[in-house]
């Protein structure tokens, strides 16, 4: 029985508004009938949130499932496939629901890059359909989460660490690589880069016990969900708003979670919230 849906990307910003994702407007009616509870919140990938839930770090899912690690690790990230589109002004990627991702695709991409990461004490290692980065030494550098730039621009500044301008030209190289013996997918996308987040140092450990039970159709969660085995009986959606409707039950739960954009709804059924929207249009109340 699922318990709660959590949509990571469910609001959006557009022309300095907060809106809600026109993928969610088949379910707004009932949405708006919750009480709701408001709060601000980091963006987080469907990963993200489920690593919340041990409290830790997303590249620790993956570093406690894979097998095949080299010996020393000191860091680790989650390696995100990208395909990005030039704007007027920007590079502006697109979101992993539209990549056609597989583990034939990881492990090509980890034998074309795997020779130019060595020599910086770096491997790739492949998880399902998740990529992972280890490193030898521990790198100072700060990452945003993909979800900060999955359906949006590239970042345009540098972000903040002593090892960032090494690390930009490394992201460059690997750029370079990749334009220089390209791999695309059955659609026929040119992966043009890897986004490195969700970094883990050192060693962190893992209480998969408190781990729910999920439902989900993203690519990096599934593939710690099937390693986890923790797909059958799922009292969980986790998903972004375009796979909603493939895994909502016919029954919706009482207890939603609406993420996006640095906003965090909380909802759930309310006798008087239901009671008072027959006579009062409810609204949005914290955009």
């Amino acid at each position: 029985m699922i318990k709660q849906v959590v949509v990571t990307d469910a609001w959006l910003k557009h022309k300095g508004s907060v809106l809600l994702n026109p993928a969610l407007k088949a379910y707004e009616k009932d949405l708006l009938n919750m009480k709701q509870t408001w709060a601000h919140s980091s963006e987080v990938s469907p990963l993200s949130w489920y690593a919340q839930q041990a409290n830790v770090a997303p590249a620790t899912l993956l570093k406690h499932l894979c097998h095949a690690l080299p010996d020393g690790v000191q860091q680790c990230w989650v390696a995100s496939p990208y395909h990005a589109r030039l704007s007027r002004s920007n590079l502006n990627v697109l979101p992993d629901t539209m990549l056609d991702w597989s583990a034939t695709l990881g492990q090509q991409v980890c034998d074309m890059l795997n020779p130019l990461l060595a020599e910086d004490g770096l491997q790739l290692c492949l998880l399902g359909d998740a990529l992972l980065l280890t490193s030898e030494h521990v790198w100072d550098v700060v990452c945003e989460d993909f979800a900060c730039i999955s359906g949006k621009n590239l970042p345009d500044r540098a972000q903040s660490g002593e090892d960032m301008g090494r690390w930009l030209c490394l992201l460059s190289e690997i750029q370079m690589t990749l334009h220089a013996h390209p791999i695309y997918t059955p659609q026929g996308l040119q992966i043009h880069g890897l986004w490195m987040w969700g970094d883990a140092v050192g060693k962190q450990t893992l209480n998969v016990d408190v781990l729910p039970n999920v439902a989900s159709k993203n690519m990096y969660l599934n593939s710690v969900l099937q390693h986890l085995d923790k797909q059958r009986e799922a009292t969980h959606i986790v998903c972004e708003t375009e796979h909603l409707a493939e895994l909502s039950p016919q029954m919706l739960p009482n207890n939603w979670l609406l993420l996006g954009v640095g906003h965090s709804l909380a909802l759930q059924t309310n006798r008087f919230t239901a009671a008072l929207a027959k006579v009062k249009k409810p609204v949005w109340k914290g955009i």
